[in-house]
């Protein structure tokens, strides 16, 4: 198409036999990719506790980091959630659907969902991504999540996404206006019942791309190999967006296909680039790869974090959603009157406790956004140190609270 998009049509297949059944060792082998991904990535969290008091405070500690990890891969929730994750009723509705399954997934769902990490990152899926498809023409602008889109849709097709995307909505707003026990086991009974292998498949894939590194790590062979392909490959740019313009259609924007995708990828099926063709090594200590498209900002951030490491600061954290010195969550509210996040680039806890952000401007075209960002971060948080930096190292603003000494 005009414009630099492509449009890919799927035509609705009868779906592999092998993408119809779960095993439960297959179930096994992801919970176990699954749950070494969230402990490498944040191993001072415990995942099953034992119930009490002391038990309640680790058990909303993981499940803060959990969804900050969705926050930042995939954008804000846009389906409101009350308190936590696991007090809210579609993780009830989701923890009760397994037993509607057939029989050739049923042993594996019941194992997976017996996780707590699995069963807060299906919750948040459905509150962060499948919500995204309640639009007539659902649009992904995030570039994770449009190309999480892309190659799911590889795979299984996009009715297939969308019937599955609408059973979790179905599920999310019967468990909200469900009164009763009977009404909340009716919901799940209907859920359960409109996944099938290929839909668990998928709920597993969306959910362990929410959780730290566990990408790399899901076991070879969960998903079938793409039912679709380009000649040449596909390759997303940093700034994908995906649209769903109608039943079994995406438009791509930020897309390269063909020979040129093949010298980019080498042949693969799809791939994720930043800088196309120019292949820059990006430094990931601290992180994944921040703005790809833009190396210098990537390695600025490394920089930074290691210079804080050696001088003792402790829970280093590189492009993660704002906390306070106690690693709480702060919001700023907009004008919009929606709460979000903020990022920092980088940000520490100093060795006397206080916390410590930092962000860089790459374009002086975005120093407008990146004060109004900077002004954000102080009104969410005033006991933290705030400093906006140019790439070369011109410090542009910073803000230090009231008896706080610095440097």
């Amino acid at each position: 198409m005009s414009g630099g998009r492509a449009k890919l049509t799927f035509v609705p297949e009868a779906m592999p036999p092998g993408m119809q059944r779960v095993s439960l060792p297959e179930a096994q082998a992801m919970l176990t990719a699954l749950h070494e991904s969230f402990l490498k990535e944040r191993p001072r969290i415990r995942v099953i506790v034992p119930p009490g008091g002391a038990a309640r405070s680790a058990e909303q500690a993981w499940e803060r980091r959990l969804r900050e990890e969705w926050v930042s891969r995939w954008g804000p929730l846009v389906l409101p959630l009350t308190g936590s994750v696991e007090q809210s009723r579609l993780w009830q509705a989701l923890r009760l659907s397994p037993e509607y399954m057939g029989q050739g997934v049923q042993e594996a769902a019941r194992e997976l969902f017996r996780s707590p990490v699995f069963l807060a990152s299906v919750t948040l899926s459905v509150l962060v991504y499948f919500a995204a498809w309640l639009a007539p023409e659902p649009v992904f602008s995030k570039a994770f999540a449009a190309t999480a889109t892309v190659a799911l849709a590889l795979v299984v097709g996009v009715v297939e996404l969308t019937n599955l995307a609408w059973a979790c909505l179905r599920l999310y707003r019967e468990s909200e206006a469900a009164d009763s026990p009977r009404e909340m086991e009716a919901a799940a009974e209907r859920f359960g019942k409109a996944v099938g292998g290929a839909g668990l498949r998928v709920l597993v894939m969306v959910a362990s791309l929410g959780v730290g590194k566990a990408m790399p790590a899901v076991p070879g062979g969960w998903m079938s190999a793409p039912r679709y392909a380009v000649e040449g490959g596909v390759a997303l740019e940093a700034g994908a967006r995906v649209q769903v313009i109608a039943e079994g259609a995406l438009v791509v924007s930020g897309v390269a296909t063909g020979e040129v995708a093949s010298r980019l990828c080498g042949g693969a099926a799809l791939c994720m680039t930043g800088q196309a063709g120019h292949g820059a090594k990006l430094s990931t200590r601290y992180g994944p790869a921040h703005t790809p498209q833009n190396p210098p900002h990537n390695e600025a951030i490394e920089k930074e974090l290691a210079a804080r490491e050696a001088a003792g600061h402790t829970d280093l954290r590189k492009n993660k959603a704002q906390v306070d010195a106690e690693g709480k969550p702060v919001l700023n509210q907009t004008s919009s009157a929606r709460p979000r996040f903020r990022r920092p680039d980088a940000s520490s806890l100093r060795p006397d406790g206080v916390r410590y952000n930092t962000n860089y401007v790459s374009d002086p075209r975005d120093l407008t956004r990146e004060l109004e960002a900077f002004e954000a971060m102080i009104r969410a948080d005033r006991s933290a140190i705030q400093e906006l930096y140019q790439l070369d190292g011109t410090l542009l603003r910073r803000y230090v609270p009231p008896g706080v000494t610095f440097p």
